[in-house]
């Protein structure tokens, strides 16, 4: 019987032991997690501070707000630009000038026709006819690169080259 009860007796102290390994290496283990838990505890503490020592909420929220406001100056960009694509749109963009001799015995160039016509190609061409005498000078709407009234050759012309059309 005292054979057994030792084997007994050393059996529960090799459990006894090995339980006590495994505790000692658990503890070690939950010591190294604590550590490193301090660590990253610490990182994240300088994190919220900030490089210059701000809090890093401060710093989001003041970047909130600046891209807020960047936004509304975008916006009021945006609109500016439509407003003023609208009005650029009835001013003059295309312009043809067509000199031509309108009466063989005068000997000069000093007739002329010319087209002023905006984005929509809307617009006028002029037409200048000078005599010996006298200066005439005839103006004809234009809309969608066409006029309602009929065109002399030159004024045609002078449409196309506004229009940038060759001629």
């Amino acid at each position: 019987m005292d054979l057994s009860i030792l084997l007994q007796s050393d059996q529960g102290n090799q459990i006894l032991i090995a339980t006590l390994a495994i505790l000692l290496v658990l503890c070690l283990v939950l010591f190294l997690l604590i550590l490193r838990l301090f660590r990253i505890e610490g990182r994240f503490r300088q994190l919220l501070r900030g490089a210059s020592g701000e809090n890093l909420e401060t710093i989001v929220q003041e970047a909130l707000l600046s891209s807020r406001q960047a936004q509304q100056r975008l916006e009021k960009l945006q609109e500016q630009y439509e407003n003023l694509r609208q009005i650029t749109a009835a001013t003059i963009q295309h312009v043809g000038l067509v000199r031509f001799n309108a009466f063989p015995q005068m000997g000069s160039d000093l007739s002329f026709a010319l087209a002023l016509l905006n984005r929509k190609m809307d617009g006028v061409v002029l037409c200048c006819l000078v005599g010996r005498d006298d200066c005439r000078i005839y103006a004809k709407n234009v809309v969608g690169g066409k006029s309602p009234y009929p065109l002399s050759d030159e004024e045609k012309e002078a449409i196309l080259k506004a229009l940038g059309e060759d001629i």
